[in-house]
């Protein structure tokens, strides 16, 4: 691989960080609609009551990028897998447009 940097990956892939932000929270109202699928509406309310999910959601697009960051760096992450993920990023960009 190229040993690029999560930043060049996004300008590669044309997505910015309200991108990845959108992209961010689609996965998140997926998962809150498969908790109330499986678990209902109690379940949900408690992740809401509690905080977590204003936790997950604070700065969650910097979060992102400072994680992807430290994990290819440490060769944690590969960049194929990023790669992976940044393409289903350019899916959700395309379907909010």
């Amino acid at each position: 691989m190229t040993g690029m940097t999560v930043t060049e990956l996004l300008d590669e892939y044309n997505l910015s960080m309200d991108d990845v932000r959108w992209s961010l929270a689609n996965k998140m109202a997926e998962s809150i609609a498969h908790s109330i699928k499986t678990k209902g509406t109690d379940a949900v309310s408690l992740l809401i009551w509690s905080g977590t999910i204003g936790d997950a959601l604070y700065d969650m697009e910097e979060r992102w990028l400072r994680d992807r960051d430290d994990r290819l760096a440490r060769s944690i992450l590969d960049e194929g897998h990023l790669r992976d993920e940044l393409s289903g990023m350019v899916l959700d960009k395309a379907k909010r447009y």
